[in-house]
């Protein structure tokens, strides 16, 4: 894969709300640390499977579940587990 393709890919193509755009396949978030706030894009499955990543900290997340057709089981693990326990202990 190119640099650039993952640069294009990963960039904003259509906006949601100004926390939330898209990519290709790539949704991107706005995360709040604190006083920080960090880039975020995400790809994911039905039933919690995600892979995160934060580019200013060089982090890749990821998560697996089964919790199927449960969108507020597992977006938690975007709007908490990573901006609070993650990203809180691993920002510079």
């Amino acid at each position: 894969m190119s640099r650039q393709w993952v640069e294009r890919s990963t960039a904003r193509h259509s906006v949601m709300s100004p926390e939330r755009t898209y990519g290709y396949a790539w949704w991107r978030h706005d995360l709040r640390v604190g006083e920080r706030v960090y880039a975020e894009y995400e790809a994911g499955g039905n039933g919690g499977q995600y892979v995160m990543i934060i580019p200013e900290l060089e982090l890749t997340v990821m998560f697996t579940g089964g919790n199927y057709g449960q969108f507020n089981v597992w977006k938690t693990f975007r709007e908490e587990l990573l901006p609070r326990y993650i990203l809180a202990a691993v920002r510079r």
